[in-house]
């Protein structure tokens, strides 16, 4: 939408749409970009009529993607992502910052790719006031990268959340909400990162977290907004992705870019 490990304000801690979480990652030796016109890219896309095949994010064993993120509340630190897994009708990507290894299972679907975890399993860390609450996701739907994206075109992605919250009283207080991202195709630019020069797609998502929090007697509703442009480039994957979040603790805007990377 884009779905990583950070610990961040109020947040679920996943680079969802973004196919990322974090770590360090020693550089690599470096590949040379891809850089295709607009009118190329249909010739990207496979006639083997392959559920996993995307133009925009190459499904290889061990292709692997090294990035730093900077601008946030947690300054900059560097991850990296790697597909450690590939089947016929999906994918895992292992996912590291640090010493933090976390996977996150994928589905190919006729639609596209579609992420079935937030990432580490089927949970997703938010933290609020200081107040940290682990959510178990469930009833994922839509698609998080489409298999043909035409211009302008617009897709959901969603999923529920449950969980419990820790209260002043050391009591658990059940809690549910949603995620839901807004994603549309806004056109092509050129685009200079770390890892090269690209032709890209740019993916604007607009996110909106809403649970509901135990207070007394009451579920009292908050909610949480965010906005971000991913750049994929053909043939690579996302090679830039910029954030801007209302969390309640001040607005921020946070750039991942690509380092370096490496597509078998």
């Amino acid at each position: 939408m884009k779905l990583t490990p950070r610990k961040i304000s109020v947040i679920i801690a996943i680079c969802l749409i973004g196919l990322a979480a974090c770590s360090n990652l020693s550089n690599g030796p470096e590949a040379q970009p891809v850089v295709l016109p607009y009118t190329q890219v249909a010739s990207l896309i496979p006639n083997t009529g392959e559920l996993c095949n995307n133009p925009l994010y190459p499904v290889r064993q061990g292709a692997s993607w090294a990035y730093i993120n900077s601008g946030g509340p947690n300054g900059t630190f560097a991850y990296s992502d790697t597909i450690s897994s590939v089947r016929a009708d999906g994918f895992t990507i292992t996912s590291q910052i640090a010493s933090l290894t976390r996977t996150q299972e994928w589905a190919c679907e006729a639609g596209g790719l579609k992420a079935l975890e937030l990432g580490g399993g089927t949970t997703a860390n938010i933290t609020a006031q200081g107040i940290t609450a682990e959510f178990t996701t469930s009833d994922i739907t839509g698609i998080s990268l489409p298999a043909v994206i035409a211009s302008g075109q617009q897709w959901n992605y969603d999923l529920k959340i449950h969980g419990s919250i820790p209260m002043p009283t050391e009591q658990q207080a059940e809690s549910t909400g949603t995620y839901s991202i807004i994603m549309q195709e806004i056109g092509w630019e050129t685009v200079t990162v770390p890892a090269g020069t690209f032709d890209a797609v740019k993916i604007q998502a607009n996110s909106t977290v809403e649970i509901l929090v135990p207070f007394g007697n009451e579920q009292v509703p908050m909610k949480y907004t965010g906005a971000s442009i991913t750049w994929y480039a053909p043939g690579v994957g996302y090679v830039k992705l910029v954030e801007n979040w209302d969390l309640g603790g001040g607005p921020y805007t946070a750039t991942t870019e690509l380092q370096t990377y490496m597509i078998p």
